[in-house]
């Protein structure tokens, strides 16, 4: 934007009161070196970290996570400077690194400083006491017990061993960071043998957290997603190839101002005419010769 003489500094002197966020790799201030450097989400990942508290020696990150959150936090700022603004009638410049962003999520990593135990860990691995994904005939489940009453719960009324709660390697959850390869074999002995519903119902039962882990076809079909309206379904994709499509709907709900997704993304420039010529004012021919001329 700087290049085309579109810079906050320049823009702010038209108006002041101007709120202008800037989502880069690096942040623009810092080291040149990287400020300057082209980056996107694959290569920020790894630079912050990432990757490796996941535990990714191969292959690409999952998910754009980089890009995801940095949409988010801009968000967030662009929030914080309106209000600064609605005070004070002054705008600002928000300077948004997706490093930062990422190296502040990357808590595992962090672990390795202010927990001892973590230091000689690979935090891409089980790391915490029953905290993990656990067979069972048809699939996996997920469950936790980060409260010692869900850890007692979990003994007595679901595994059916309360001598566990007595042993002295499982006394307290310090303790038990030193046996998640024990913990995790007794958990799967009772899982294996059960379906993921017959898992979920005795942990539930018992006010366990747990969960099914669900394949993306299964998602689709989750019954909170769809009371909720997440799935949005209605919108023809087939000049793309694409039989069926499900989109997600408005992430945040307020009770007054209800939002809604009223059309899936413009074409590559289907607003083009609203803008060059509504809003500043190029007659059509001019339009179509800028067009022609690869000009846009």
């Amino acid at each position: 934007m700087e290049k085309w003489g579109l810079g906050y500094n320049i823009l702010k002197e038209v108006n002041p009161k101007l709120i202008y966020a800037k989502i880069s790799g690096y942040g623009n201030q810092g080291l040149d070196r990287y400020t300057q450097k082209t980056a996107f989400d694959i290569i920020i990942q790894a630079q912050a970290g990432i990757l490796d508290a996941l535990g990714f020696k191969e292959g690409p990150p999952r998910l754009p996570i980089a890009d995801y959150t940095a949409g988010h936090i801009a968000a967030i700022g662009i929030s914080q400077a309106l209000y600064y603004r609605e005070k004070t009638g002054k705008g600002q410049f928000i300077d948004i690194s997706m490093h930062d962003i990422m190296f502040a999520i990357n808590i595992r990593a962090q672990a390795k400083e202010f927990i001892p135990r973590a230091k000689n860990i690979d935090l891409g691995s089980k790391f915490l006491p029953v905290y993990n994904q656990y067979q069972c005939k048809d699939g996996l489940i997920v469950l936790t017990t980060l409260t010692e009453k869900q850890w007692i719960r979990l003994c007595e009324n679901v595994l059916d061993k309360p001598e566990l709660i007595k042993d002295h390697r499982f006394e307290n959850i310090i303790k038990r960071f030193d046996y998640v390869e024990i913990l995790d074999k007794i958990i799967e002995d009772w899982s294996k043998i059960l379906t993921r519903d017959e898992a979920v119902e005795q942990l539930e039962a018992v006010r366990i957290p747990c969960g099914k882990t669900l394949r993306i076809d299964e998602v689709h079909n989750h019954p909170n997603l769809k009371k909720r309206g997440m799935l949005c379904n209605q919108f023809d994709f087939s000049k793309w190839g694409v039989e069926k499509a499900t989109i997600p709907n408005r992430l945040i709900d307020f009770s007054d101002t209800i939002g809604s997704v009223e059309a899936p993304g413009p074409e590559f420039g289907a607003n083009n005419e609203d803008i060059y010529c509504k809003l500043l004012g190029l007659t059509k021919e001019e339009l179509k010769q800028l067009s022609k001329k690869k000009i846009i």
